[in-house]
C-alpha cells in the first residue's frame, strides 16, 4: 500500500478536493483506495456524505486512540473506495495523542493492519502542523503540496518543506507539488505555475488541476466528481493526477 499525504499550511487551497477526487479517481482505475480524514473539522467526511449528516459509530480518532485497527469505522463510499471518516472529536484524540509515547506514530500502526487491504491510502491533512501532520508524515511514503495559482501560492512554501524535513528525520518522505485552482484565462495564474515550475521542477506534477465550478458542486452534493460529471473537466484533471500517480501519465518534456 502506497501512502500519499494531502498537504499544506493553509485552507482553500483545494487540499481536501485533492485528496477526495484523487482517491476518486484511483478506484476508477481499478485500484483499491482507503482515503483517511485526518482533519477534525472532517470536510473529506462531509465532502462524501451525498448530503446527509451521517452519525458513525466509530472514526478515526477512535481507531487513533486505542490503537486498534480500522474495523467498524470504515464507510464504503464506491467500488473500491473506502473512507476513515473524522468528526471533530478529533480535536480531543489530537490533544492526547500530543502526549502519548510514541503518539506521532499512531497513524502509522493503524494503517499497517490495512496494508494488503489496499492498494493506496490518500491522507486528507489538516492545515496548520502539530501531532497529526506528525502523523501524516510517520505513515506517508509521498507528499503531495497543494499549491494554489495565486499571489500567495509559494508564500510560506520554503519554511514548510524545512518543517516536513524536520518532522520526518527517521525516514526520507518524497515531497511533490500539484498546481491547484488554476485559472488559464488569467496571465497572472500562468506566471505563478511558470514560478511553481521553476521552484519544483521534477517534482511538480505534469497535471494541473483547473478551476472548475463542478468540482465544488460535486463538493456540495457529498460525491466525487467521478460521479458527479465525469465528463466535466475537473473530473478528467483528477484521472490525469490520477494517471500520473500509477506511472502511466507521459514523462515530462523538456521546457
Amino acid at each position: 500500500m502506497k501512502t500519499l499525504a494531502i498537504l499544506n499550511q493553509k485552507g482553500g487551497c483545494g487540499k481536501t478536493t485533492t485528496a477526495i477526487n484523487l482517491a476518486a479517481s484511483l478506484a476508477v482505475r481499478g485500484r483499491r483506495v482507503l482515503l483517511c480524514d485526518l482533519d477534525p473539522q472532517g470536510h473529506a467526511s462531509l465532502g462524501l456524505s451525498r448530503g446527509k449528516n451521517p452519525d458513525y459509530p466509530r472514526t478515526l480518532s477512535d481507531a487513533l486512540l486505542d490503537g486498534g485497527a480500522l474495523d467498524g469505522c470504515l464507510v464504503k463510499v464506491s467500488e473500491g473506495f473506502d473512507l476513515a471518516p473524522s468528526n471533530p472529536s478529533l480535536h480531543l484524540a489530537e490533544q492526547r495523542l500530543h502526549d502519548l509515547a510514541g503518539g506521532e506514530k499512531r497513524l502509522k500502526e493503524v494503517l499497517d493492519w490495512a496494508t494488503g487491504e489496499y492498494d493506496f491510502c490518500i491522507l486528507d491533512c489538516p492545515p496548520g502542523g502539530g501531532v497529526l501532520i506528525a502523523n501524516a508524515l510517520h505513515a506517508a511514503d509521498e507528499v503531495v503540496l497543494a499549491v494554489e495559482t495565486s499571489f500567495y501560492s509559494l508564500y510560506g512554501v520554503s519554511q514548510l518543506l524545512q518543517a516536513i524535513k524536520q518532522l520526518s528525520q527517521e525516514k526520507e518522505v518524497r515531497v511533490r507539488a500539484l498546481a491547484t485552482l488554476y485559472d488559464r484565462r488569467t496571465g497572472f495564474a500562468r506566471e505563478i505555475l511558470q514560478d511553481l515550475s521553476r521552484f519544483f521542477g521534477d517534482s511538480l506534477f505534469n497535471t494541473v488541476i483547473h478551476l472548475n465550478v463542478k468540482l465544488r458542486e460535486a463538493a456540495s452534493y457529498g460525491v466525487p466528481i467521478t460521479e458527479y460529471d465525469p465528463k466535466a473537466r475537473g473530473c478528467q484533471d483528477y484521472l490525469a493526477l490520477a494517471d500520473e500517480v500509477l506511472g502511466e501519465a507521459a514523462p515530462k518534456t523538456p521546457s
